[in-house]
């Protein structure tokens, strides 16, 4: 994880006020962080995403799974 400093902590209410449309963050002790992920929670992401697109298309479904949630 990258810490992204505001300079003073702030509430939860005014994290929600604030939070942005792109990017992932979360509020610690009033600080915001943006949220990376690691390479073992991608991979687990990867083998997630892999597995479920298969079963989908093994009972063909009619369904499309976007790679990456917004």
């Amino acid at each position: 994880m990258t810490a992204q400093t505001i300079l003073k902590s702030i509430s939860f209410e005014e994290f929600v006020a604030w939070y942005p449309e792109d990017g992932r963050y979360e509020l610690i002790d009033g600080i915001v962080t943006e949220m990376q992920p690691t390479g073992e929670h991608e991979d687990v992401t990867e083998f997630i995403a892999t597995s479920f697109t298969l079963e989908v298309n093994r009972l063909q479904l009619p369904f499309k799974l976007p790679r990456r949630v917004y």
